[in-house]
């Protein structure tokens, strides 16, 4: 231990996205350290999406600024992308090639060449490896969603972006993913993750966000935001 606070992986400063006349996000500030996992929360169009957007790059702010690891993601576009995986509804996926096919591909363009006997523990912690000479375009959308996980474990990001990670999935595949984010802000990464699921992603998170119509209406401990909501635990 040399005694030094963990990096700061994100930084928003009066960051706002505008479409059109409409403030999707507007003054939002929040900072994410190494370390730390951060719940976005907050009602249908209330902005979560946007901002995680914003924090990952995809989105060019109209207002304010966002820093990762001391990068701007549309300035540095590429250094950032080397830095983050974000795991949305859009799963980016290829229907004409089996899962095998798509795990090869996504290790080729992130140049990471690997054997399959190398890939198909990726496909077995996932429970695809039985599926994995199965196109993709006959997959269920939860094993659509198991199978875009397998690209966060290949691109071994400092900072993870889930957007209702457990959307779409059962039981044994929400269990995977908040493994997930345990195990990765455990072992020092950085974490946000916009979920409606608030009292239970909020028992695997460090800090909130609470958003209403694109204004953080609240920042605080994870776990207070559901009694707060008067949400169950």
């Amino acid at each position: 231990m040399n005694g030094e606070a963990p990096a700061v992986a994100v930084t928003a400063e009066r960051l706002g996205k505008r479409f059109g006349r409409h403030w999707a996000v507007a003054h939002a500030d929040l900072e994410v350290r190494e370390g730390e996992a951060w719940l976005l929360a907050g009602a249908n169009g209330s902005g979560k999406t946007t901002l995680l957007r914003l924090l990952g790059g995809l989105h060019r702010p109209s207002a304010g600024q966002v820093r990762v690891f001391g990068l701007e993601p549309r300035r540095d576009r590429m250094a950032v992308r080397r830095l983050l995986s974000l795991v949305s509804h859009d799963n980016y996926l290829y229907p004409p090639l089996t899962a095998l096919e798509t795990v090869r591909l996504w290790a080729r363009l992130l140049a990471r060449p690997a054997a399959d006997s190398e890939l198909l523990p990726l496909l077995e912690e996932v429970e695809l490896a039985e599926h994995r000479d199965q196109r993709v375009g006959g997959f269920s959308a939860g094993m659509r969603k198991r199978l875009s996980l397998v690209r966060t474990r290949l691109e071994r990001p400092r900072l993870l972006l889930f957007d209702e990670p457990l959307g779409a999935l059962d039981t044994a595949g929400q269990s995977l993913v908040e493994r997930w984010i345990r195990e990765h802000r455990d072992a020092g990464g950085a974490v946000i993750v916009a979920s409606h699921a608030v009292a239970r992603i909020g028992r695997l998170c460090d800090r909130a966000v609470y958003l209403q119509r694109g204004q953080v209406s609240w920042t605080g401990p994870a776990p207070e935001l559901a009694p707060r909501l008067g949400l169950e635990p």
